[in-house]
């Protein structure tokens, strides 16, 4: 494994020094080209920057998971302009999310386009994004050697993790003894650097996904360590020693300043004697490598997760109601006062909501439940069809040190009703809805209430789904139509799935799957529904897909004369690159953002 030693004389008084330092040049010439690795090493080349004794390295953070064009490519120009010994990673260089080695391929040519203006080595670290998959591996293999490495330079000992062993994440056996021989071996180094993708050693004792197997040998050693993935920086003491998680150099972030960790920067560290120095570089400025410590990160956390405000959805018995008697859920969960401040929106001007407005400060580690009215100004019934929800935007404040942090909030606080499945008409006695198209009464999930990966569904054209329930005698019939922009069926799970959730009269949850191209559902759940209680039919075209199912009544219905039932579509895109999303009627089941009666009907 490469070891690279450099020793400095300021001073040669006689001709055996000179002939005795020139020995020792050569032998570090030597030294090199014996131990370099053959093959494939993950480094640009080894013309190391030797402007300066010190050392003072470059890292960069995740440029992909969301990436905004032009920001590496200026982190680049910065990085030529400070002129740091060499840089280095810490993973998600590429978008990968694909099984395809032609655009695998693509991806890496262009980032390795992309630092060739770079003078000193690029280090590769690889991140979820560059491995994530086995085909993925197999090319960072081909390209560049083993994914994970060491190397030894001015008496410093860097180790590069791979967290995604495999494709699959953690850290295996294998790579673990790897870096056991490697500590073992270098006792004497002033100091040790760490560099990792995904932060896997946040986790507590044994679950840190196989790092806490190498965290034990670094046990009285000096080291700092590195890391990204979250887009959100952070510094920590742990075992006596600095943890980072770094910003962003391109990726996804809602950039809402050095407060809130997020920000595009470089990091420098340059350590000379004694303890390194770490400072993180804006691409316009300088920021302290605290800026989100311990004592600030609670309060940024709360504030960037938005989970002190969590409005409590509002399920009626009936569709028709006097008033909507609804509740906002605030919770402080550091050690600091929150004060929240704000008004509940305005529905329109028929409407009046009570009270009005909030001012209200919610002690540390506290939890509160604020109690709204919201009722017509001329007291007539409000019927929750025309009224799906409300708007909120309230506003969290921190004050810790003399320095505010505050972010606004907006959340939906939703209406519902428990629904009753009209009767089903059978005028012409087909024994299916859709003989004639019909699509009254159908439900639009123009609007769905949980839908993973937002960046990549762009509204109805993207992908529309509707569905209806009727009932007839002792069954229940759900109707969902789908029109979709390009019907993707690649391997699984690459291909375009609808999912129907259902509940047994015990509360145990069901999950119906198929894809248009499937004659067969499938059916996940350890309760009492069967495959074989339900009837199943498609209808699929090139512009739209309708799929009906036939349930009995007693395998869904509760004693109290209730059902649960839950829609999705699995929405695969896969031009110009391999994007999925994916929408449900109301949130998952079991979920944080899952609220009570949520897909409820009720039989009469």
């Amino acid at each position: 494994m490469l070891q690279l030693h450099f020793w400095h004389k300021a001073r040669l008084f006689s001709f055996k020094a000179i002939i005795g330092f020139l020995f020792l040049v050569l032998l570090f010439k030597v030294s090199i080209a014996q131990q370099i690795p053959t093959g494939k090493f993950p480094v640009t080349h080894l013309r190391f920057n030797e402007d300066t004794s010190k050392l003072q390295f470059a890292i960069i953070s995740d440029i992909w998971g969301g990436n905004r064009p032009g920001v590496f490519e200026d982190a680049i120009e910065k990085l030529e302009l400070l002129q740091p010994q060499f840089v280095i990673s810490v993973g998600d260089l590429i978008d990968g999310k694909t099984y395809d080695p032609k655009l695998i391929k693509r991806q890496w040519d262009e980032f390795d386009a992309a630092i060739k203006p770079l003078e000193m080595p690029f280090f590769y670290v690889p991140g979820n994004h560059d491995i994530g998959n086995a085909i993925m591996e197999a090319e960072w293999r081909k390209r560049m050697g083993s994914p994970y490495y060491h190397f030894v330079y001015k008496n410093v000992l860097f180790l590069c993790i791979n967290t995604e062993d495999g494709g699959k994440g953690g850290i295996k056996d294998e790579q673990v003894s790897y870096f056991k021989k490697v500590i073992t071996e270098n006792t004497n180094v002033r100091w040790t650097f760490l560099f990792m993708h995904r932060p896997v050693w946040q986790g507590n004792g044994d679950k840190q996904e196989g790092y806490e197997n190498i965290e034990r040998l670094l046990s009285g050693r000096n080291y700092f360590l590195f890391s990204g993935h979250h887009h959100t920086y952070l510094s920590v003491t742990k075992n006596g020693n600095k943890h980072f998680v770094l910003g962003s150099t391109g990726g996804g972030s809602d950039l809402r300043g050095e407060k809130f960790g997020e920000f595009d920067h470089i990091t420098l560290v340059t350590l000379t004697r004694g303890e390194p120095k770490v400072v993180n570089l804006k691409l316009d400025g300088i920021i302290k490598e605290d800026i989100v410590n311990e004592q600030t990160h609670p309060i940024t956390e709360t504030l960037i997760e938005q989970n002190w405000f969590v409005p409590i959805a509002f399920v009626a018995d009936h569709q028709m109601e006097k008033s909507i008697g609804a509740e906002i859920a605030f919770k402080n969960p550091t050690n600091y006062p929150l004060e929240i401040t704000g008004d509940w929106g305005i529905i329109d001007s028929n409407y009046q909501i009570i009270p009005k407005e909030i001012k209200v400060t919610i002690p540390p580690q506290t939890e509160m439940i604020q109690k709204i009215n919201i009722l017509k100004k001329d007291n007539s019934t409000i019927d929750l069809a025309t009224l799906p929800f409300l708007d909120i935007s309230l506003t969290g404040k921190y004050i810790y040190n003399k320095t505010i942090y505050s972010i606004a909030a907006s959340k939906k606080l939703l209406f519902s009703w428990k629904l009753i499945p009209p009767a089903k008409e059978n005028e012409t006695n087909n024994p299916y809805l859709y003989h004639d198209r019909d699509t009254s009464g159908m439900i639009y999930l123009k609007d769905p209430e949980y839908l993973s990966g937002p960046w990549y569904w762009s509204g109805a054209a993207d992908g529309l789904m509707r569905f209806k329930m009727v009932k007839e005698d002792n069954f229940l019939y759900v109707l969902a139509i789908v029109n979709d922009d390009q019907w993707v069926n690649d391997k699984d799970p690459a291909k375009d799935i609808l999912y129907l959730h259902l509940e047994d009269p015990n509360r145990v949850k069901h999950v119906i799957s198929l894809s248009p191209w499937d004659d067969k559902f499938s059916i996940d759940g350890k309760g009492s529904i069967r495959a074989n209680d339900i009837g199943f039919r498609k209808f699929f075209t090139d512009d739209l897909l309708m799929m009906e199912f036939k349930i009995p009544i007693e395998k869904v219905l509760k004693n109290d004369n209730t059902l649960r039932m839950n829609i999705g579509f699995r929405d695969q895109d896969n031009t110009p690159e391999k994007w999925v999303s994916t929408l449900f009627w109301k949130p998952l089941w079991g979920s944080k953002f899952d609220y009570k009666n949520s897909g409820t009907f009720i039989l009469k």
